[in-house]
């Protein structure tokens, strides 16, 4: 009777970890899609200097290897009311594994400048990032080829409609983001 107790027992406490472990999962699903959603419902049109003073654009997939997208915008905390910007430059990079969003103090960086690094999400296999214009045609590079970036960071690209966000995870599979821009 104690070994037909005892593998009760054992049953529930298996259940009980992998419950755990499911839920810590959903939340950092939750979290790191939370974190996407504010970030890119909140892009604006500024443009910024990179760490050697050469102009980019206010988004742009383009211009770093490193980074799967990276743009500026607003909405950045600022609850003592000091005289910070609200604006903030953010990007995105799979990282062995890991989704990770990286920020900047300032916008127009200089070469000290750091950027802060969260992971958002580990386990993650692929992460892939389109946009649609206002044309209905879809690119996975912004700005689309053979668009000029101007001497001050602005383009001539047509104007993006919206990002579609996908993240291929191990254990979860497909999760599909879809960002209206305009």
């Amino acid at each position: 009777m104690a070994v037909m107790a005892y593998g009760g027992l054992q049953n529930v406490i298996d259940n009980s970890q992998s419950s755990k472990q499911a839920l810590n999962r959903l939340q950092q699903l939750q979290k790191c899609v939370s974190v996407l959603n504010r970030d890119l419902l909140q892009i604006i049109p500024r443009p910024i200097r990179d760490e050697f003073g050469n102009p980019q654009p206010a988004l742009s997939t383009a211009t770093n290897l490193d980074y799967l997208i990276e743009f500026t915008r607003s909405g950045r905390p600022n609850p003592t009311s000091a005289a910070l910007s609200t604006l903030q430059r953010v990007a995105y990079q799979l990282e062995d594994g890991k989704f990770i969003r990286l920020q900047w103090p300032h916008l127009d960086r200089t070469q000290e400048t750091e950027s802060r690094k969260s992971i958002l999400i580990d386990d993650v296999e692929d992460v892939t990032i389109s946009f649609l214009d206002e044309n209905n045609e879809s690119h996975t590079q912004w700005p689309p080829l053979n668009i000029v970036t101007n001497a001050d960071g602005t383009t001539d690209s047509p104007d993006q409609k919206a990002i579609e966000v996908t993240i291929l995870l191990k254990d979860w599979g497909e999760i599909r983001r879809l960002y209206a821009t305009q």
